[in-house]
């Protein structure tokens, strides 16, 4: 296994691993430690590395075969999206029975939403590309937080009870989101 990698040195106490888009390792370490200490443990999470190396590799084929998306696909999904989810927002806030602030749509490289303290939201362009249950589990999972700024019990167990296939629509996103966010991304032939 040769890899390409590089070290991000800060006053953190541990050392950890990201893959990145472009199958080279990112390594956040603390100062002082040395490369062979990073070589070493590297070296340990090559089970690790294999399997995600892996994942992304099929996340290029399922981005290949959904198609790769040009300039002029993207303006027509970032119209669309402005369009499609502050209605859905709405629908599922009345639902729910929760306020919420400024709504933002932009093209994200890892997240698909997001809640403020405040009340913001903010949601990746790309979900109306995906089927609309998966959509719609995105704006509930962000709504629950105007209840709960957490991850808790509580948290699922209001999510779930608004939407039931909550859990189903998680477990898609997390086995085709990466194959969605890879299709803005330009691959050799070879892939």
């Amino acid at each position: 296994m040769n890899l390409t990698y590089i070290i991000k040195k800060s006053r953190r106490r541990t050392i950890s691993l990201s893959l990145m888009p472009d199958g080279s390792l990112l390594v956040k370490a603390p100062y002082g430690i040395s490369e062979a200490t990073v070589k070493e443990f590297i070296l340990l999470k090559r089970g690790w590395i294999e399997k995600h190396l892996k994942k992304q590799e099929c996340e290029k084929q399922k981005a290949k075969s959904l198609g790769l998306l040009s300039a002029e696909d993207l303006k027509r999904i970032r119209k669309d999206a402005k369009k499609i989810i502050p209605g859905r927002v709405e629908f599922w806030a009345k639902k729910l029975g929760v306020t919420y602030g400024r709504i933002s749509i932009r093209l994200q490289s890892s997240r698909w939403g997001s809640c403020a303290q405040s009340g913001n939201l903010n949601f990746n362009c790309l979900l109306v590309t995906m089927p609309e249950d998966i959509l719609d589990s995105v704006v509930v999972h962000e709504l629950c937080h105007r209840r709960h700024m957490n991850h808790s019990k509580e948290f699922y167990a209001e999510v779930e009870g608004v939407f039931p296939q909550y859990k189903a629509c998680d477990k898609w996103l997390k086995e085709n989101g990466g194959a969605y966010m890879k299709r803005l991304w330009k691959f050799p032939d070879s892939c």
